[in-house]
């Protein structure tokens, strides 16, 4: 190789220190049936750390002996309820009596006109 030949330049980027975490399955008890459910409780300040925020959706890879976490990108919100529907939630809430005339008007206007 003589002096104006270059060598490619490698570029090595340094893996995130792998820190390991020590957990014991345990259990829960079916609140309906009292009966044994398999459980792990994953917390601490490692899991924001780590891409994992309260309310970040999981995908959950399962493996014989492996689970595998990955953080998965939020979901859109849902489009704003429209304001016929909040009404309509509000009526929801009314008693029977004011329901049955708010029924009664929306019949009403809902008829065809002659």
């Amino acid at each position: 190789m003589d002096e104006h030949d270059t060598k490619p330049e490698v570029v090595t980027t340094e893996a995130p220190a792998l820190k390991t975490r020590r957990y014991t399955v345990g259990y829960i008890r079916d609140w309906k049936t009292h009966s044994k459910a398999t459980s792990i409780t994953l917390k601490g300040s490692w899991l924001d750390e780590a891409g994992f925020e309260t309310g970040t959706p999981l995908k959950v890879r399962v493996m014989p002996g492996c689970l595998v976490l990955t953080a998965q990108e939020p979901l859109p919100p849902p489009p704003p309820e429209p304001e016929i529907m909040q009404t309509l939630r509000r009526v929801c809430k009314l008693s029977a009596r004011k329901q049955r005339q708010v029924t009664e008007l929306i019949e009403v206007i809902s008829r065809p006109q002659k």
